[in-house]
């Protein structure tokens, strides 16, 4: 039920990786980390990978990359065990023991030696504009946060009893015993990009939207989160990219069954069917004035994210510049032949 996501997420902490579930979820037997630096192909043979998979009639997971909504992050085909994921920093994945269903593959190794040597300065000044870009970028997220803390103060005196009126209605659908053993796994289903806010759709059956304007679900998700663990379901657990250890979603894949907080900024889940209006009991019991300011902080809330995005679009165009500078010092018929190593031997095509 999880076709597309990322692992990792711009925050007002800075970046935030999950890639480390990788290496806790059971169906995955083997894990292969890319290493290398700008343009040396990795989301590349990923993207080969994925359409090699699909052509076979396989299901494949995508994980995208938040900096570049374009570019792959990873690459997850169940049905073979098989992971392919980018294990360079930021979002740094080393195996938890090498030889033992994960290793590396260093495509850094096709880089011509020496051959960027004559433009080491210019590559040096490129990549420290690209990371000067993320302080302003994260200073933005952390005041959105903060405007998010102040709306959640404000809507503190709904919030207990909209909780209870959702748990309520909930109580009231079946729920079937699971046959797993309460583990979650986490990722994002949004994410704040150089492309602005984007999100990604689990493939479920059952959608709950969780309207959720005044940032309050979180609690909610915790609740109903246990209250699935507790009847044996495996779970995963969508984090918030502006509050990244609190769940912006959840996905109970033994019953296709999935919670998403939607509000202003991140639009997933706004087609469901099933609706939880978490915003209608702020509505109801808080004054006019409140409701008035909360507004207010959704406004300054959504100009210090757009302020953000810009700055990582800015980082983009930094890295495009990069990897420009760098495609030509590497050998792609080595990256080639690397691709379909793996494509042979990791999906058994004969």
């Amino acid at each position: 039920m999880l076709d597309s996501c990322f692992f990792g997420a711009n925050t007002p902490q800075g970046f935030r990786s999950e890639a480390d579930a990788l290496q806790s979820d059971p169906s995955i037997r083997r894990l292969v980390i890319l290493k290398g630096g700008p343009g040396c192909g990795k989301s590349t043979l990923m993207k080969t990978l994925a359409r090699e998979a699909e052509r076979l009639g396989l299901r494949v997971r995508r994980i995208f990359c938040s900096s570049d909504p374009d570019s792959l992050d990873g690459v997850v085909v169940p049905e073979t065990g098989l992971a392919v994921a980018d294990g360079t920093a930021p979002h740094v994945l080393e195996p938890e023991l090498c030889a033992c269903g994960a290793n590396y593959l260093n495509l850094g190794a096709y880089y011509h030696d020496g051959a960027a040597l004559g433009m080491a300065r210019t590559l040096r000044a490129e990549q420290a504009a690209y990371k000067a870009c993320y302080g302003p970028a994260y200073a933005c997220l952390s005041g959105a946060a903060g405007a998010e803390r102040a709306m959640r103060l404000i809507a503190a005196p709904a919030a207990e009893a909209a909780e209870r009126e959702a748990m309520e209605r909930l109580r009231r659908e079946p729920l079937p015993r699971g046959t797993g053993t309460g583990r979650v796994l986490r990722c994002y289903l949004t994410g704040l990009t150089p492309k602005g806010p984007v999100s990604f759709e689990p493939n479920a059956a059952s959608v709950w939207a969780l309207r959720d304007s005044f940032r309050v679900g979180a609690g909610l998700l915790r609740r109903l989160a246990e209250r699935y663990r507790s009847a044996g379901h495996d779970l995963i657990l969508a984090m918030d990219p502006m509050d990244p250890d609190s769940p912006a979603g959840l996905l109970v894949p033994e019953l296709g069954t999935a919670f998403l907080r939607t509000d202003p900024l991140f639009t997933i889940g706004q087609s469901a069917l099933l609706q939880l209006r978490l915003d209608a009991a702020a509505e109801s019991v808080l004054p006019s004035a409140d409701l008035e300011r909360l507004q207010a902080l959704n406004a300054i809330r959504a100009e210090l994210v757009s302020e953000a995005v810009r700055w990582l679009s800015r980082a983009k165009l930094h890295h495009d510049a990069l990897e420009s500078l760098c495609r030509p010092l590497v050998d792609f018929d080595g990256v080639t032949g690397e691709t379909e190593r793996l494509v042979k031997t990791l999906l058994n095509e004969e």
